[in-house]
This record gives structure tokens, sequence and C-alpha cells, in this order.
């Protein structure tokens, strides 16, 4: 009898287990499901950028991929569990801190199309990752500001820079400048972009106002001007950057300018993944 009654209570702590665990992950998923907004995770990827776009409809962008492999796992833990797809991955500019996750992305995601800047760039790990991403039949798309991405649920990649050929020669001063926009939300993802960089930009005419501004190559020295953070006039900064890394980022000097600019700002390295919705 009381072998009995043991194997019952072991049956239903096993059933409640179960149950629990089965509440977690509906919740999880739950949290994952497209929602009618715009989700933006800047996730923490040390020294270097990584986000992800998930829009109304469902469809995913990734822009660069972090230093390391911690973009494929921050991926793992924001994307629903059944999705394996990634609509589009956008590198901002060939340098390992934004893309060294791709290619292992390539391979575990079927990812429908990849944008890159319009520049020539012979470093091995790049030219790898072009093998990569043909071996795995993607389409390659150059960046060209004259061609926008309308996703057809409300989210657009309004592509600003460079222009296609490109004007300068420094790959940073190269790197894809795109704001996505939803409704009334916008984010500027300003790559790795230098004040040099900047300051063509705006010769140009070119219109960055947004919402939010994601900071310029980790907030460095040399990047968010003061007439560039003027003509963004963003509510919100985000950088992404590594603890105690070996660069000084972000820089007091940019973190100066961001303050008397009234710009508040939120850094991965103190707070870890930052999540915003539009």
């Amino acid at each position: 009898m009381r072998q009995t009654l043991h194997c019952h209570r072991r049956f239903i702590f096993f059933l409640g287990t179960l149950l629990a665990a089965s509440i977690f992950i509906l919740v999880h998923e739950i949290g994952r499901i497209p929602d009618g907004h715009l989700r933006i995770q800047i996730f923490d990827v040390g020294q270097g950028d990584a986000a992800l776009l998930m829009g109304p409809s469902g469809k995913t962008v990734l822009i660069d991929g972090g230093p390391d492999l911690s973009a494929l796992e921050a991926l793992g833990k924001n994307l629903p569990l059944s999705r394996r797809s990634i609509d589009l991955l956008v590198l901002s500019h060939p340098d390992p801190d934004h893309f060294t996750a791709f290619p292992e992305i390539l391979r575990r995601f079927e990812v429908h199309a990849l944008l890159l800047p319009a520049i020539q760039n012979d470093e091995e790990p790049y030219q790898a990752l072009l093998a990569i991403a043909k071996e795995q039949g993607v389409p390659l798309i150059a960046a060209d500001p004259r061609r926008d991405i309308d996703f057809n649920d409300g989210v657009v990649l309004d592509i600003l820079w460079p222009p296609n050929p490109v004007l300068l020669e420094d790959d940073n001063d190269n790197s894809i400048i795109l704001r996505a926009t939803f409704g009334t939300g916008s984010i500027l993802f300003a790559g790795d972009l230098s004040e040099k960089g900047e300051k063509k930009l705006l010769a140009m005419g070119i219109d960055v106002a947004s919402q939010v501004l994601k900071v310029g190559h980790h907030g460095s020295r040399y990047s968010s001007s003061q007439e560039f953070l003027a003509a963004v006039a963003p509510r919100l900064a985000i950088i992404s950057v590594g603890e105690e890394n070996d660069y000084g980022h972000p820089h007091p000097d940019t973190l100066q300018r961001l303050a008397a600019a009234k710009i508040p700002v939120r850094i991965t390295a103190q707070e870890g993944q930052i999540n915003l919705m539009f």
C-alpha cells in the first residue's frame, strides 16, 4: 500500500513538473510571437554589434553579427523555438566585430538575403563569408540608397548610406547607415561611421532624423559629432560596447556631447541586452 502511494505521489510530482515546464515554455514563446509591433533587440555581444528586428508580421532582420558566436546564442533566446529562418542579414561593414557569427548563422538558418555595402574588400574572413553565402544559395544585395526595403507590414528599412559607388576610402565611412521605421517610430543604425563620414553624409542633405540612435563605432571619440547628433535629434542613444574594452569606448568626449545635447544613453556593457518596441 505504501509503495502504491509513493508511486502515486511520484507520478503527481512528475505531472506537476511537466505542467510547470510546459507553462514556462508557452509563456516564453508567447513573448516572442509577432504582436503588431516592431520589436528591436540590441544584443549584448561585447565589443561589437548585433541587433535583431522582428516586425508585426514576424519578418526578421539581423543587423551585424558581433565579434564571436554570442549573436548566434542570442538568436536562440529571442526567436521562437520553431523559427529557423531570417529574412535579411545586414552587414554594415566588413570588420570582424560585426560579422563573426554570420558564417554559422548562414549554416544553421535559412537566410533569405544578405545586404552588403557596395565596397571591395579582399580580407580572408570577409571573402570566406561571401563563399559560405554562395554555398548556401543566399542572394547578395548591394546596399543602394535609391532602393529602400519595404517588408509590406509597415516596417521599412530606409538605406541612407553609402552611395553606390562609394565616395570615401575607409570601410568604416562606407558602413551601411539605415533607418528602420514603423508607424511613428524610427531607429538609426550608424555602423562605424566617423565624423568624416557624418559630415559627408550631412553635406549631401540626407535626412537622418530618428527617435533612437544606435551610436556609431561603439561610442568612439571620432564619431557622433555635435552636428550629427543635432541632425538626428534622437530621444535615446544606445551604445553597444564591451565592458572594460581596450579602446576606451565609449569615449568620455562622446558621452559629453550626448549629455550636452540632453540625449539619454543606454549602454549594453551596463545593462546587457536592450529591448525596444515601436
